[in-house]
C-alpha cells in the first residue's frame, strides 16, 4: 500500500507520494487549488503535483486525502475525487489542518491568517465553525481586522470617533474619503489583510480598539466550543500568535496540514467511517 497526501488552498497545493510505513518517498508543488474559485486550475495544480511526487514510481494499491480549500462546496469535491484514478477522500483544509496540529489528541485550533477558522476534535469527532469568508465572517482574521480599520476611519471622517494618527496615515494612503470608496469597492481578502500587521504594532487608540473587538471575536469562538472541562488551544496562521488569548492553556502544533492528511490517508477507520 502506498499513500498520497495533498494541502491545497489559494497560494498553493503541495503532495507527498508516501509508502507502507509513512515514509515520505516524493514530494510535488504547484499553483492555487481551490476547488470551489476555479474548479478547473485547482484540478490542474493538484494533479501537477500528485504527479510530480509520484515521480515514475509504479505503485498498485494507493489510497489519498486530499485536503483542500473549497471542498465545502460537496458537487466539486465529488467530482474531483471521481476522476482520480485511485481511491480518495476530497475533505476541507480545515480537516486536515486540525488533525495536523493536533494529530489524535483533544483539543481547539484557533486559525488565523487572511481568513479565519476555529475547530474542536474531542473524541475523534471534529467539529468547525467560522471559514465563511470576508463577505459572511472570518472573524478576527487578517482581511476582517484590515476591514474595520477602513470602516473606522470611515466613522471618524463622519465624526462618530477621533481620527487618530493612524486613521490620518491610512486617509492620506488612500487621497482621501474618495480613494478609500474606490478601494474598498474592489478589494480583495488579501488587500485588506496587509493592513493587519501595522495593527497589531501599534498602539494608536484606533488600532486598539480594531484589536481588542478582533479579540473578543476570538474569544467567542473558542468559548463556543469549549467543553464543559477546557481544551488547550493550538494557533495556527500567520497572525494566531499575534492574537493569542491567555484565557486557556496554549499547546504548539504537532504538526502540518500535509502531515494531518497523511495521518488520515494512513487510518483505516478513516476510510470505514
Amino acid at each position: 500500500m502506498h499513500f498520497i497526501a495533498v494541502d491545497g488552498g489559494g497560494s498553493g497545493c503541495r503532495a507527498v507520494f508516501a509508502d507502507g510505513s509513512g515514509r515520505v518517498i516524493g514530494r510535488g508543488e504547484s499553483g492555487p487549488a481551490n476547488i470551489a474559485s476555479d474548479y478547473d486550475e485547482a484540478r490542474h495544480h493538484i494533479f501537477t503535483a500528485i504527479e510530480t511526487a509520484m515521480g515514475t514510481i509504479d505503485a498498485r494499491e494507493i489510497r489519498a486525502v486530499l485536503g483542500l480549500a473549497g471542498a465545502n462546496h460537496a458537487p466539486a469535491a465529488e467530482a474531483l475525487a471521481d476522476e482520480l484514478p485511485f481511491p480518495a477522500r476530497v475533505v476541507q483544509d480545515v480537516t486536515t489542518s486540525v488533525r495536523g496540529a493536533l494529530g489524535p489528541e483533544d483539543g481547539i485550533v484557533a486559525a488565523i491568517g487572511t481568513g479565519s477558522f476555529f475547530a474542536r476534535q474531542l473524541n475523534g469527532q471534529q467539529h468547525a465553525i467560522g471559514g465563511w469568508g470576508l463577505r459572511l465572517g472570518d472573524e478576527g482574521s487578517g482581511a476582517w481586522i484590515g476591514r474595520a480599520l477602513g470602516m473606522r476611519a470611515g466613522r471618524a471622517l463622519d465624526g462618530f470617533c477621533p481620527v487618530t494618527p493612524l486613521l490620518r496615515e491610512l486617509l492620506e494612503e488612500m487621497d482621501g474619503r474618495n480613494g478609500l470608496i474606490a478601494f474598498s469597492l474592489d478589494a480583495t481578502p488579501a488587500d485588506w489583510a496587509r493592513f493587519a500587521p501595522r495593527i497589531l504594532q501599534s498602539t494608536d487608540p484606533a488600532a486598539v480598539a480594531v484589536r481588542e473587538a478582533a479579540q473578543a471575536e476570538i474569544r467567542a469562538a473558542i468559548a463556543l466550543l469549549q467543553p464543559e472541562e477546557p481544551l488547550p488551544v493550538t494557533w495556527l496562521g500567520g497572525l494566531g500568535q499575534g492574537l493569542a488569548l491567555g484565557d486557556w492553556p496554549q499547546r504548539a502544533a504537532k504538526g502540518n496540514a500535509l502531515d494531518g492528511a497523511l495521518a488520515l490517508a494512513m487510518e483505516d477507520a478513516f476510510w470505514t467511517s
